[in-house]
């Protein structure tokens, strides 16, 4: 579970980079819109792993893992 939470710390540091860089282009440019796309697949992803960490802590059936 450990694992999973420290994925997604890593995972929140990169988004708020991104979403710092994403500040600082113009918003209608292509590299806006790959950086929203990666920035909602991040956002998918973070829950995802929150569930889970959620899920093996509640449970007790030890580390949860995406494959």
């Amino acid at each position: 579970m450990e694992h999973l939470n420290h994925e997604v710390a890593l995972l929140e540091m990169r988004k708020e980079q991104l979403r710092i860089h994403l500040g600082s282009m113009p918003r209608a440019s292509a590299e806006a819109r790959r950086v929203r796309s990666i920035l909602r697949a991040m956002n998918v992803k973070i829950r995802t792993l929150k569930r889970l960490a959620r899920a093996a802590g509640v449970m007790g059936r030890g580390k949860a893992t995406l494959h």
